[in-house]
């Protein structure tokens, strides 16, 4: 057998330990720090689970760019939708259908991953303060990698102690994409005291209370996302992953202020991973109650940890039906001598129609 054939072996072999089950960190799924601004990815019983007739999110995230040679390690780009439907047709509860997509780009080589989801929740009123969900995700999985961005040391010229893409590798020319699909499904419960004051033209909380709680699970299937062409009939599955996670809304001191902890608890086969933190919301201008044409406006600040890897702070500003998300992984573990202390911007922008800017949106 040629040295080649021997080095592409061994190189396939590498890239399997790296995405499957043998571990690394290419086999945790996306995720994101602004975990509250990605409901569907977060949990498919918060579909629909809102105040409000329609929900967009636009999220991005770049990490890691000190490691990688053509800019951010890791690239995410996500879209998700959802909506409300049968409001009218059953008093006790609704349903909430939607769908999400993302494009995961990993290292210099692009290990990609395209997924897109639809989810449909149940939704179902408690008594007059809690509501109780259950949701289900379908959706279709391809991953693969950019082929032409690798690298053999048959491709080195010795003559000039540099590499030459022009130089044969007598490897394999590309590697064929894999597509599967994916199921996941979750459960999630909301309570609200939603007691407000209200005068003349704005409205805000006084006495405000409001919790979500959650436990969702993703990749039911344990579907194989085998990409090693040497690996025929080897199956390669994904970690079942396993969520639970809360946000809340509590009053203090001045009724334009409100604390809003939140956690999310991550484990996915050898896996684990917590964040939790709070942000302080500052209720610069309540929506108008009677004429509409004031429009709302929200200031929140505050910090997340994710243990053992990352303190983020983060902003949201809101107006109207709009809200504004940016943070920052300032990483903290032994990865930020190999980042070169370059952390992980976030940017997520949410629409939500026509509730505006009130004293619960936060937890829509």
């Amino acid at each position: 057998m040629k040295r080649t054939r021997l080095t592409s072996i061994a190189f396939y072999t590498l890239l399997s330990f790296l995405i499957g089950e043998a571990g690394g960190v290419f086999a945790q799924d996306i995720h994101f720090s602004q975990f509250s601004m990605t409901p569907l990815n977060l949990n498919p019983a918060l579909t629909g689970f809102y105040s409000g007739d329609h929900r967009a999110y636009l999220n991005y995230k770049g990490q890691w760019a000190g490691m990688g040679a053509k800019g951010a390690t890791y690239r995410t780009y996500m879209c998700s939708y959802d909506t409300r439907l049968l409001t009218k047709k059953f008093s006790g509860g609704y349903i909430g259908a939607g769908f999400n997509a993302f494009k995961d780009i990993a290292g210099d080589l692009g290990l990609g991953t395209t997924q897109f989801n639809i989810s449909v929740a149940g939704i179902v009123s408690i008594n007059s303060k809690q509501l109780i969900s259950g949701g289900i995700q379908g959706g279709i999985v391809q991953k693969s990698i950019n082929s032409s961005a690798m690298k053999w040391d048959e491709q080195y010229d010795p003559g000039t102690n540099a590499y030459n893409a022009s130089l044969a590798s007598n490897d394999v020319a590309s590697i064929p994409s894999h597509t599967f699909g994916d199921f996941s499904g979750g459960i999630a419960w909301n309570y609200n005291a939603n007691k407000t004051s209200s005068n003349k033209s704005t409205t805000y909380a006084t006495n405000q209370l409001k919790f979500n709680l959650g436990l969702s699970a993703f990749h039911l299937n344990k579907p194989n996302q085998n990409l090693n062409p040497f690996n025929n009939g080897v199956t390669d599955n994904l970690f079942a992953k396993f969520i639970f996670h809360g946000t809340g809304l509590i009053p203090v001191a001045s009724s334009k202020y409100q604390l809003m902890p939140s956690f999310a608890v991550y484990k996915q086969g050898p896996f684990f991973e917590l964040n939790a933190g709070t942000m302080v919301r500052w209720i610069i201008k309540g929506e108008s109650r009677y004429t509409g044409y004031v429009q709302g406006m929200a200031l929140s600040l505050g910090a997340q940890y994710r243990l053992g890897d990352a303190l983020i702070p983060m902003a949201l500003f809101e107006y109207s039906d709009y809200a504004l998300g940016l943070s920052y992984d300032v990483n903290t573990s032994s990865l930020r001598g190999g980042t070169q202390g370059r952390g992980g911007v976030e940017i997520s922008l949410r629409y939500v129609k026509p509730l505006g800017v009130s004293s619960t949106r936060l937890l829509d």
